[in-house]
This record gives structure tokens, C-alpha cells and sequence, in this order.
């Protein structure tokens, strides 16, 4: 089996050395000290060398702000991730850098500043055009929907996530999703612009946000005080307030409604956030042709963002990392998980089985969360899945055109708004991952019902089939730069005259890669070729299975599916979903019966082998652990067969 959770050359028994990750971790803000801490993921957090490194004193409340920071991030990190996350996580949101990568972010500032009109350049958010970028602005854009309908509890805390998402390296963009709840087109007049009275209700569902960052605990549903609404600092402050509403930074390029989005004063935001400010955008567009405003979808702003920022010609200053729908429908239902929502979407591979379910199952509205009033209307179950199809068509326009990176979160306020270290907004951040696995047994104890989905753009996964077996092409030596058939394709692929149409060349190069030892690979087809029973192959040769059937010896009429080979390229190890993806591919879709597998007893991912099996058994000599899963497994009676299987399989790599 696959080591594809190794342990990095920079851990020690358990720990994270303070040598390798020296200076990796600054939670600070300009002119404020800074710490460093050491990360444990197994044994009691340890904080060292915690002595100031610049000598400007940190006001009381910026002291509990970066006190509840490292908490927060130390106490995710030892509960519930992996020594890879906390790495990860440290390298990716760590703002060390050096004087030259500062100068292009300043250069960056300044052509988003050029790039825009001399009368925008000169409506300047606070006083003064030059913008000093201190780090890597990490852009989070969270759609909230339903604010109206939140108590002050529930959006107050909203409130306290956001500002630890900003605290822990993201820059949050809150966009406010007017709700049609009086029915499609009641945002535009006769005339399709909005009346005072609708640009007024926008404006205050901003503000009680705003309020919500500014005090989470004394929100309510009345307009917040001028200071939060006002584009300038209060004076003789020297920075602005947690959360400003911004003017409308989109407009109409044509005299049409109909006309595409132009984001006009985008400075307005980078601003905002290179101060440490959480911008709050309204849907309003300024139509240049009668100035007068309409209402967008917040769909369409979010788009119109996403792909401004993803196009953006500097990835090294600013990028996109989250799209967050805050939304009380929740994460998408999945008829497999009991109504529960999915818990990682790969959109390249499951989108249109997705929709296929969504067109077909009736999904009751949720009975947890606060259903929006559009609900209640006729067809409230239909209604329902429609919005989830929505949903799900917005995230596949959203990330087909952002970072392959970027990743997509839509959860409920009432998840959103948990303050604990379970909270998904806060575990993705730290982790890159859903709070429980996608390939976990939906029955099992460690998969609870969840309404959080996570979506990627993913990669497309092929998987071939053999009641028969088949072969892999020949191999053509080492050193062979000549490329063989096998481009993947997403689904289900046929195989031609016996022999799998796959790049022997780049699963070999998985194999080795993911295990750090070289293949046999001559010894090694003579053993599996006529035998093989099924592949999965993830994206570019970036993870892949060989399942093969094996007779077992007491009957050799018998066999059982046996995964031979599990590999996942180290670059992909712990992030982005590909052992769930091709794991839950293989045993969910070519080999839900039975499966069986085994690991060298001291492989550390044997942990993760554990709570994905049915069952498992250390085999005589303690050199292996035998591992098997499927809803008609034979351990009641001929556990004997599986024992017997995984005990004469012949090693494959070189000693």
C-alpha cells in the first residue's frame, strides 16, 4: 500500500523542530510585534523563542487579537490535523518576505491604481492614493444570504468568523445576496432600475454585517452608526474600523440592463483590505447612461470578481483562495448521506451526477436550519432543489475560471457561526480539507450527517473495468521520453483487445513517486498483466489504483478483488482531495461488493486504511495488516481466504 501521508523530512518523533519552521509563523499587522511559535501535531502545543522582534508596543486589544489567533490556529492544528497541515498551512499564510517581493507588491498597488480613472483615483478611500501592500492578499469572497432572518446571536458570530478568517490570512469580501422574497424581478422598477426604497433595504441588511464584524454580540436589525457606513477613518484614529460598506463598484458598460458587468473602482476593495478592513459589497449597478442604479444577482458580482481577480497578471501578490456561500439551504443534498449535504464535490468528475439526483430526488427543505421565505411558497420541496441546483451551477462557473486552488464552501449561518475548532470555514483554512473525508463508510460513526459541502474544480477520473482481466501496456525501459496512448478521460472506459489504454511511462513514475522506491516494473507486469480487474487514474497521473483478481488458494475457481498498488503524487499527498477521489471512485463505483487490501504494519497511513475498512486483521508474522470493505464480504465465514490471499502476494519493488 501506498505511503501517500509521509512523514516529511523536517518532522521529529512527533513535532514540528523549531530549526525547520523558524520564522514560518508571523501573525502581526504593520508596526506591531511578532511570534514565533513551534507547532506540535501530536503532543501539547509548545510556543517558543515567544520574544517580541521589533520594539513597537502592541495595543491591549491587538495583543488579545493575536493571542486568540495562535490559540486558535494551535489548538485546529493538534486536535484534528496532520503534521503535513500544519506545514502547509504555515509555508502557504507565513508573510516573511524580503525586501524585492515587497517592492512588486507596491509595483502591484500601483498599476491597480493606474488601471483605473482619474476620477475614481481620486475618490481615495482613506486620504491618499499610494497603497503599501504589507503581504499576500489571499482573497476570500463569502456571499451571505438570508441576513434578514438571522438573529443578532447567530450573524454576531458570523461576524467573529470572518474576523478570524482575516486574522488567520485571508482578506474576506462580504457580498450581501438580496433574496427575492417577494417574488422574481420585485429588485427593479417598471423600468428595471431600483427604487430608494429597495437600494435602502440593500443598504441596511449591509450594515447590520458590518455591525456584526464591528461588535458580533450587539447587532441587531437596525441600521449601524455613521462611523461604520462612512469611506474615512474616524479621526485621530490610525486605522478604520473592522468592516466598511463600499459604494458600488460595478456599473453597466452599455445602455442595457442586459450588458455585461464592468467592476469599475476595484482599488476601492484591495484598499480596504490592505488595511485590514473587511469590505461589504451591495449588489448595485451605476448605469453611466441614465445614473441611475439597478440590483445584480449576487451570482453575477461574484462572478464578475472571481474572474477579474483570477485574471489578474500578479498571482505572486494577490489570489484567490475561498468562495464561501453562507446560505441557509446549506451544502448540496446527496440522496447517499440520508439528505445530508456532500462532503467534497469534485465538479469535473460529479457534476452531472449531481444535477442528475437533483432533477430526480425530492429533497424536504432542511428542518435544521432557517429556510428562506421564498421556500414557503408553492413547490416548496422543487423550489428547494433548485436552488441547490443554482448552487451548484454557480460553483462550476465560479471555479472553472479561478486558480485550480481555489476552493468552494457552502454552508449554513448556524454552521458558519459555530465557534469551535470543527467550524469548516476556519478547518479549511488551516487544513485544505473538509472537516470529515469524502471516502469515509457513509454508515460509519466517523461520518456523521454534515451541511457543509466543499467543491472543487477537481480533475477528471477515469476508471477501466475487466471481469476478465487485462493487461497494461508494455513498458518501454528507463529513460524513454516517448509518450504512449493514454490521455485520461473523465467516466467509465473500455478497454481495447485486453489492454488498458493508460500512459505506462507516468503510472509508473505515480508509483514510484508516491512510494519513494523503485518498481520492479518488468517482475511486477509479469505478476498482475491478465489479471488486472480494474483502474482508476485521477487528473494527470496525480493518483491511481490497480485493483487485481487474485484466486484464492483453497478453491482456484474463486477469486476477490485485491488493490494491488494505491498512489497518490506527493505534491498531491494531504491536499486536495485525491486519495478521497480515487478511493472513493474504486470502492464506490467498481468495487462496492467486496474489496481487500493490505499495508506493512508500521505504515503510518494504516490509520487511515483503519477507519475506511470494514474490518481488518494483522497477518501471521505481524509483517502485514490485512485490510477489506464492501457490503457482501465473506469474514463470518471464509475469513481464512482473505488471510491466504494477502499472504502469497509477492513484493514488487526493488530491495
Amino acid at each position: 500500500m501506498s505511503h501517500f501521508l509521509r512523514t516529511p523530512v523536517c518532522i521529529t518523533r512527533g513535532r514540528i523542530t523549531a530549526s525547520a519552521l523558524k520564522n514560518r509563523l508571523l501573525l502581526r499587522r504593520p508596526g506591531f510585534a511578532c511570534y514565533r511559535n513551534v507547532v506540535s501535531a501530536t503532543k501539547a502545543p509548545i510556543v517558543e523563542d515567544a520574544t517580541p522582534i521589533v520594539e513597537d508596543a502592541i495595543p491591549e486589544e491587538e495583543n488579545d487579537d493575536f493571542a486568540e489567533s495562535r490559540e486558535l490556529i494551535l489548538s485546529v492544528l493538534h486536535a484534528h490535523a496532520t503534521k503535513r497541515d500544519a506545514r502547509a498551512y504555515i509555508n502557504k499564510y507565513s508573510d516573511h518576505l524580503d525586501s524585492a517581493e515587497r517592492r512588486k507588491r507596491k509595483e502591484f498597488a500601483k498599476k491597480v491604481l493606474r488601471s483605473v480613472s482619474e476620477a475614481a483615483r481620486a475618490f481615495d478611500l482613506y486620504g491618499s492614493a499610494q497603497i503599501e501592500l504589507k503581504d499576500m492578499i489571499r482573497v476570500a469572497v463569502i456571499k451571505i444570504r438570508g441576513v434578514t432572518d438571522l438573529t443578532a446571536n447567530i450573524l454576531g458570530n458570523i461576524g467573529k468568523t470572518i474576523l478570524r478568517l482575516q486574522r488567520l490570512g485571508l482578506s474576506p469580501v462580504i457580498v450581501v445576496d438580496p433574496v427575492e422574497e417577494n417574488g422574481p424581478g420585485w429588485m427593479q422598477d417598471a423600468e428595471g432600475f431600483a427604487s430608494s426604497a429597495q437600494i435602502k433595504q440593500m443598504t441596511g441588511i449591509a450594515a447590520r454585517i458590518a455591525a456584526a464584524i464591528e461588535k458580533p454580540l450587539a447587532c441587531d436589525k437596525s441600521p449601524t452608526s455613521s462611523a461604520v457606513l462612512s469611506l474615512r477613518p474616524p479621526t485621530g484614529h490610525k486605522h478604520p474600523g473592522k468592516a466598511v460598506i463600499l459604494p458600488s463598484m460595478f456599473s453597466h458598460v452599455a445602455p442595457y440592463l442586459q450588458s455585461s458587468i464592468k467592476w469599475s473602482l476595484p482599488h476601492l476593495m484591495f484598499s480596504a483590505m490592505t488595511n485590514h478592513v473587511v469590505p461589504i459589497i451591495t449588489p448595485l449597478l451605476y448605469n453611466e447612461y441614465s445614473s441611475r442604479y439597478a440590483i445584480a444577482t449576487a451570482d453575477d458580482i461574484v462572478y464578475e470578481m472571481v474572474s477579474k481577480i483570477s485574471g489578474m497578471a500578479s498571482p505572486e501578490i494577490i489570489t484567490l483562495d475561498k468562495v464561501i456561500y453562507i446560505d441557509p439551504l446549506g451544502g448540496i443534498p446527496s440522496e447517499e448521506r440520508h439528505s445530508g449535504a456532500h462532503i467534497l464535490v469534485n465538479l469535473e468528475q460529479e457534476y452531472d451526477d449531481i444535477k442528475r439526483e437533483l432533477d430526480s430526488v425530492m429533497y424536504p427543505p432542511a428542518k435544521q436550519s432557517v429556510v428562506l421565505s421564498i421556500l414557503s411558497n408553492k413547490g416548496g420541496a422543487e423550489r428547494y432543489n433548485q436552488a441547490h441546483i443554482a448552487n451548484l451551477n454557480s460553483f462550476r462557473r465560479l471555479l472553472a475560471v479561478a486558480p485550480p486552488s481555489t476552493s468552494g464552501l457552502i454552508t449554513t449561518p448556524v454552521v458558519a457561526a459555530s465557534q469551535t475548532t470543527r467550524n469548516p470555514l476556519i478547518y479549511n483554512l488551516l487544513t485544505d480539507r473538509p472537516v470529515i473525508s469524502s471516502s469515509l463508510p457513509v454508515d460509519g460513526k466517523r461520518a456523521p450527517i454534515q451541511h457543509t459541502t466543499l467543491l472543487r474544480h477537481g480533475m477528471p477520473v477515469m476508471m477501466v473495468y475487466s471481469s476478465r482481466g487485462m493487461y497494461l501496456p508494455e513498458y518501454p525501459g528507463r529513460g524513454s521520453l516517448g509518450s504512449l496512448p493514454g490521455k485520461v478521460s473523465n467516466g467509465l472506459s473500455a478497454v481495447c483487445n485486453g489492454v488498458a489504454n493508460v500512459d505506462i511511462v507516468k503510472l509508473v513514475a505515480l508509483i514510484e513517486d508516491s512510494f519513494g522506491r523503485e518498481l520492479d516494473v518488468q517482475h511486477y507486469l509479469d505478476r498482475i498483466n491478465g489479471n488486472i480487474a480494474g483502474l482508476v487514474i485521477a487528473g494527470d497521473y496525480e493518483g491511481a489504483a490497480i485493483i487485481t483478481w487474485e484466486k484464492v488458494p483453497a478453491n482456484p475457481l474463486d477469486h476477490v478483488a485485491y488493490l494491488d498498488k494505491f498512489a497518490v503524487s506527493r505534491r498531491n499527498q494531504g491536499s486536495a482531495g485525491v486519495a478521497d477521489i480515487v478511493f472513493k471512485a474504486m470502492t464506490d463505483k467498481l468495487f462496492p461488493k467486496e474489496l481487500i487490501w493490505r499495508s506493512r504494519t508500521e505504515n503510518p497511513v494504516n490509520k487511515w486504511y483503519f477507519d475506511r475498512s470494514k474490518g481488518s486483521l494483522r497477518l501471521p508474522g505481524k509483517r502485514w495488516t490485512m485490510f477489506y470493505r464492501g457490503y457482501d464480504t465473506r469474514e463470518d465465514e471464509r475469513l481464512q481466504d482473505y488471510i491466504d490471499v494477502c499472504s502469497i502476494i509477492e513484493p514488487s519493488f526493488k530491495s
